[in-house]
């Protein structure tokens, strides 16, 4: 890190250790939507192509997860006959 980032982070958790529970679980909700909003952006900014490969990708695996997890639940239910 350079010497800019370690004072912001010196700064935050000065700041955050100051807050109540409460009031620091608002900065943590507050912290985790601007890194959700900066992974959507992230997902607007690939190619439809790109999207598309991603998709089919994650579809395979969790078809292959789906049909390995029923296989070994009909597995159990047969042995439980």
């Amino acid at each position: 890190m350079n010497k800019i980032t370690d004072n912001l982070n010196v700064q935050l958790i000065d700041i955050i250790s100051q807050l109540s529970s409460k009031e620091q679980k608002k900065v943590l909700d507050f912290a985790i939507s601007l890194h959700y909003k900066e992974k959507i952006k992230e997902w607007d900014n690939i190619s439809d192509e790109e999207a598309a490969s991603l998709k089919a990708e994650f579809a395979e695996e969790d078809i292959n997860f789906t049909e390995a997890v029923l296989s070994d639940y009909l597995l159990l239910i047969d042995s439980e006959d």
